[in-house]
């Protein structure tokens, strides 16, 4: 999805003067220039900058990588087009490269030791991305804090056989008596080797590589060998293979992105934990900063199913609004209760701790608190419908060449094409009604003929026609159009060129707060933002009542409790899967009936930003109260 610039460096805490120097050097690979604004793929992670290692008396931080037989160099086939938008990955980003802060290193060995309730001579310890060997020192200082200079065989995988001496030197410079093995073998290549050694001890930071970079093959093959179905990133095969590796009386600790806990495509990997494993503790470690890299992390410790257990869920992010009830140095000193917390640098976070809610069924996962159960339990005796009763959520268009397509203004061309539609794109966000009626402009390349969507036939309009041949060689290259039998001048996914004239409710997928409002001009709208596809039967006042909740202080309430995927600063992610569970209450009602009619006034009056702000201020409070009360 594209955003501006400046969206982009909200999602990542940079400047805009700073992303555009990026973009314009190509550092940014989806960013790209439409009239005098620079827009980025939403999506794109943000350039990872390879750290320096410190002097030796410092902690060194461990990396994690996996050879996946990627080309760093995409090729011009059809096949490296594909991912073309990866082209330019950095070997740390292909290969899922990751640092491990020694005070976090340290968190995940003391939860691991914490949690394991045997007393042995003889522990073995597996790091399945060992890296320069971070968490493997944690974990052995704290196995050496409680066991007293145990026996230990550390096994460790890592592909860079540069690194192998000297993690293994390092290792046993610290601690003599361990024994340490470390093979230069991508980890999961033993997935199809019939491995069958046991651990007492699996310690991870396993490579975070999206699909879109692994290859759709890679991931299908990977996620076939562990079990999985759907989409998969390759931490998912890492957490499903330590747990079939792990003795009956093993711990596993993991850091992983936080992703999988929320996302549709986690619910493989969510269903595999569930079923086969106890989790013992989860920590969400939000937007707290950990890493340079733009990953939310979370730590999961587990074993292999013996009993059922409660597990100890925390979730910590950042507040720019709370009052810390206590200063600490680090956050790892302030996990211990719910409360209010600062760091000395400033920053300021909210901590709850709670229980996993998790099913075996693999919805995501939230944190489960007294209050918040009574608070959703209220909320459900008062809904009556659930958003995805309203209409089919979809995506905007889709061009796959917006610089040819998409203009703020076409007055600059020479022959303004025929086929120009009104466009609306995160700039006209607003709550319930527009902020910004200025609409960009599309050149749109589809109707309805008999019922069926089809392209236009372009030689019928010689404006669009001439134009259109001028990028005639950059449209011929999207190689897809051509396999999908389409015209080399076609949008690639336009949507329904029908429902564009009915009303339609537009939200923005990344936004701090929700933004979703009504449109009734007929416009298209654009890949940065979704819409309702509203059915036939639903009425104009449960529109206007969804307006109400979807905008409400409530929602971000309740989207917080029940979904929580949060990028940083606060922004958060409004995808389908968690819009379409929105509750409804009943209309008829006083409450939603004066909600009704203030979200009404909303749009049938021109009014200043103030006299706005007011209105919404009364629609939270009845929405609360058609809740809660």
């Amino acid at each position: 999805m594209l955003v501006s610039l400046s969206d982009y460096g909200k999602i990542h805490g940079k400047s805009g003067d700073t992303l555009r120097r990026m973009a314009e050097k190509g550092v940014l690979t989806t960013a790209y220039k439409i009239g005098r604004n620079w827009v980025v793929d939403s999506e794109e992670e943000y350039p990872l900058q390879k750290r320096k290692n410190r002097t030796s008396n410092l902690a060194i931080p461990g990396q994690t990588q996996v050879e996946l037989d990627i080309p760093n160099k995409i090729s011009s086939s059809a096949e490296g087009k594909k991912h073309i938008r990866y082209s330019n990955e950095t070997v740390e980003k292909s290969n899922g490269i990751v640092y491990t802060p020694s005070d976090l290193a340290t968190y995940v060995a003391n939860q691991m030791v914490e949690n394991y309730c045997y007393d042995k001579d003889k522990f073995y310890v597996l790091d399945p991305a060992i890296g320069d060997g971070e968490l493997i020192i944690a974990l052995l200082n704290t196995l050496k804090n409680r066991f007293r200079n145990p026996d230990v065989v550390v096994v460790g995988y890592e592909t860079d056989s540069d690194v192998i001496n000297r993690t293994r030197q390092r290792i046993t410079e610290c601690y003599s008596n361990v024994q340490v093995l470390i093979e230069n073998k991508n980890f999961l290549n033993l997935l199809s080797d019939g491995n069958n050694k046991k651990y007492d001890f699996i310690i991870a930071n396993p490579p975070y590589i999206r699909t879109q970079i692994l290859g759709a093959a890679k991931a299908q093959e990977i996620a076939s060998l562990v079990g999985l179905d759907g989409r998969v990133d390759i931490y998912y095969a890492f957490l499903v293979y330590a747990e079939q590796m792990l003795n009956n009386d093993g711990i596993a600790g993991f850091i992983t992105s936080n992703k999988f806990m929320t996302i549709k495509a986690g619910q493989t990997v969510r269903k595999h934990l569930v079923s086969n494993t106890d989790i013992l503790r989860l920590t969400d470690f939000g937007d707290t900063k950990l890493f340079s890299a733009s990953v939310l992390p979370c730590v999961i410790i587990f074993r292999k199913r013996q009993n059922p257990v409660e597990t100890v869920h925390t979730s910590i992010y950042e507040s720019k609004d709370c009052i810390p009830e206590r200063f600490f140095d680090s956050i790892f000193d302030g996990l211990d209760s719910s409360k209010t917390i600062g760091l000395h640098d400033g920053r300021k976070f909210n901590i709850i701790n709670g229980t996993l809610h998790a099913d075996h069924h693999g919805s995501p996962w939230r944190i489960n608190t007294i209050s918040h159960n009574s608070w959703l339990e209220k909320i459900e005796k008062n809904t009556k419908k659930r958003f995805c009763d309203l209409g089919k959520i979809r995506v905007g268009i889709k061009t796959t060449a917006d610089n040819v397509f998409i203009r703020e203004s076409w007055k600059q061309e020479e022959y303004i094409p025929e086929l120009l539609k009104s466009l609306i794109t995160h700039r006209n966000a607003g709550q319930i009604s527009s902020d910004n009626n200025a609409f960009w402009q599309v050149l749109y390349t589809h109707t309805i003929i008999n019922g069926k969507k089809t392209a236009y036939d372009i030689e019928e309009y010689p404006n669009a026609c001439r134009y259109l041949s001028m990028h005639r060689e950059q449209l011929e290259s999207r190689t897809y159009i051509k396999k999908a039998n389409r015209n080399w001048y076609e949008i690639w996914v336009p949507q329904n060129p029908e429902a564009w004239g009915n009303r339609k409710i537009v939200f923005r997928d990344i936004a701090d707060v929700p933004q979703f409002w009504l449109d009734e001009t007929g416009a298209v709208v654009n890949g940065d933002c979704y819409w309702f596809d509203i059915f036939d039967d639903i009425s104009e006042d449960e529109i206007m009542l969804a307006l109400a909740v979807a905008n409400s202080k409530f929602i971000e309430q309740y989207y917080d409790i029940c979904f929580n995927n949060k990028l940083y600063s606060g922004r958060r992610r409004f995808m389908t899967q968690y819009v379409e569970q929105f509750p409804l209450p009943d209309c008829e009602s006083k409450d939603a009936q004066d909600a009704i009619h203030a979200v009404k006034e909303i749009l049938r009056n021109s009014m200043t930003q103030q006299q706005k702000k007011h209105l919404l201020e009364a629609i939270n409070i009845l929405v609360y109260r058609l809740f809660v009360n």
